[in-house]
């Protein structure tokens, strides 16, 4: 239950159902996040454009972003985006047995080591933030990743980071 009102569909202005009819292609439905962020429709473009420039196809795989995404839900408890993000891992072919483990128990994933290495930034730098050093970055690269994904990396984390804050902080 939100803990704000929801702008409803019928209640969007035109430029707001819009932006709702564009979140929902892209879904395949309109999910509640979109609902809480109020009528103004710069947050939900900005939002939307944000998500896009960092989730889309880079050096990282997609399917690779949106499993540290989960990674990052579960240590954050933000089960709306855990929700979320299970069902567009499934639809990259990732059923909900091996996303729940990513939510729960992402260093028992049968992932490969190089993958691995990502989640295990990704919980620092969900944990503990003011921890990250050189060091860190440095394993990534001894793991096989470069500089263009480490940038992907750390903008990922940031991105779903955000996304947990507020869907937790709306109550969605």
């Amino acid at each position: 239950m939100s803990f704000v009102a929801l702008v409803k569909e019928d209640e969007a202005d035109p430029e707001l159902e819009k932006r709702y009819q564009t979140i929902r292609q892209a879904f395949g439905f309109l999910p509640n996040y979109f609902l809480a962020l109020g009528k103004d429709v710069r947050q939900v473009d900005a939002q939307v454009a944000l998500a896009d420039s960092i989730t889309n196809q880079g050096e990282l795989p997609r399917p690779v972003k949106e499993q540290i995404g989960v990674v990052v839900s579960g240590l954050n408890t933000s089960s709306y985006c855990i929700a979320l993000h299970m069902e567009i891992l499934r639809r990259f072919g990732i059923e909900k047995p091996l996303s729940r483990k990513l939510a729960t128990d992402w260093p028992n994933t049968p992932a490969d080591d190089k993958v691995k290495a990502l989640f295990r930034f990704a919980d620092k730098l969900t944990r503990k933030p003011a921890d990250v050093e050189a060091e860190d970055v440095q394993a990534l690269r001894a793991a096989g990743w470069d500089d263009a994904v480490i940038r992907e990396t750390v903008m990922t984390v940031a991105l779903f980071n955000f996304f947990n804050r507020v869907s937790i902080g709306l109550g969605v």
